[in-house]
């Protein structure tokens, strides 16, 4: 009988430490998971680019897209294009343009040679969060004239519409442009 007491004693004893030491190796302050499970969903992702996990999701800062933010909104219009522009007077009516990403902003594009008002000058524009629209926001890239406008990517084409605003003879004009990918 006192072995069965000592056998008992012995195992209880185990069984409190067991217990101890599994209430003292959970801490909860120093871990991220879901409360009702002991999943962490963001432990082994990574995203990119300022990019934050939740849930095991990546969300991803302006300008960025994909699964992990390795995506630029601007990668989607980069490229050489050929214009057919509804302004153009001289030759047969088209001419390149070419469209570059910005380097310190990913929702960012830059249009070299986009229409008459102002050939082989630097648009800026900033494409919209569902990305295939963009805005160009009014800026002096020539002279005495100052544009704006605004445009759009379906398919292999992109349609721009320019609106110019002179400042010293205060008049304005406006022209759409084709793009076509080279």
């Amino acid at each position: 009988m006192k072995n069965i007491k000592l056998i008992l004693s012995t195992f209880s004893v185990v069984i409190i430490c067991f217990g101890m030491m599994l209430f003292v190796s959970c801490d909860k302050s120093k871990t991220k998971y879901n409360d009702s499970t002991l999943i962490r969903p963001c432990d082994n992702v990574i995203c990119l680019n300022g990019g934050t996990c939740t849930n095991g999701i990546c969300n991803c800062p302006q300008g960025y897209e994909g699964d992990k933010c390795g995506s630029r909104w601007s990668e989607k219009f980069v490229g050489n294009y050929i214009a057919a522009d509804a302004c153009y007077t001289g030759g047969t009516g088209y001419y390149n343009v070419s469209i570059s990403g910005n380097s310190a902003y990913a929702y960012k594009i830059n249009l070299m040679n986009a229409g008459v008002f102002c050939p082989n000058s630097n648009i800026s524009a900033d494409i919209n969060p569902e990305k295939t629209t963009f805005n160009i926001p009014m800026q002096n890239t020539c002279g005495d004239l100052y544009l704006s406008g605004y445009g759009n990517m379906s398919g292999t084409f992109i349609n721009i519409y320019l609106k110019s605003r002179d400042t010293v003879n205060h008049v304005s004009a406006t022209c759409s442009i084709v793009l076509s990918k080279q």
